[in-house]
């Protein structure tokens, strides 16, 4: 599996930002796979924009690059990650 990511994350500098699809709202957001913290909209990452995704009650998914190219988002996936 292919995971995409944006950045590091802007809240906890520790994690990165990977890209993933809200399946209940059908869009993709941000989360950092370290603190857990999320961003519905790349061009805003400001604290009062971030969400706990632990405590969100969703499902999601990984999106393949051609979702989130699809999606309008291409630009924000710089980097990936390759996981069994």
């Amino acid at each position: 599996m292919i995971y995409y990511w944006y950045k590091e994350c802007p809240f906890c500098h520790h994690g990165v930002l990977l890209i993933a699809r809200d399946k209940t709202r059908g869009s993709l957001y941000l989360y950092c796979d370290e603190c857990g913290y999320g961003w519905r909209d790349p061009e805003h990452l400001d604290p009062s924009a971030r969400f706990l995704t632990l405590t969100e009650d969703f499902e999601t998914e990984d999106p393949t690059a051609e979702e989130i190219d699809a999606a309008g988002w291409g630009k924000y996936r710089l980097h990936s990650i390759e996981k069994d």
